[in-house]
């Protein structure tokens, strides 16, 4: 996850894959697993725009995090 500000000043989280919610085999234990969910959360709620890998990841960001899709931008 990256935090950033663009030009006109709103804040941009561009996000990476999110294997840790939906695989249970994934490497990271619970505790990991619940940090870094709690932090993308809050992240996620302050972004006045998230960036999403692919359209699989901005589905779950949805799905997950109730985050409009208006807010979601797919990077190309």
């Amino acid at each position: 996850m990256k935090k950033y500000t663009d030009n006109e000043g709103r804040t941009v989280v561009e996000t990476e894959e999110l294997s840790f919610l939906t695989d249970h085999g994934h490497r990271y234990g619970w505790l990991q697993r619940h940090f870094r969910h709690h932090r993308l959360r809050l992240a996620l709620k302050k972004a006045d725009k998230v960036i999403a890998p692919d359209a699989e990841t901005a589905e779950n960001i949805h799905r997950f995090y109730f985050i409009p899709r208006e807010k979601i931008a797919v990077k190309a």
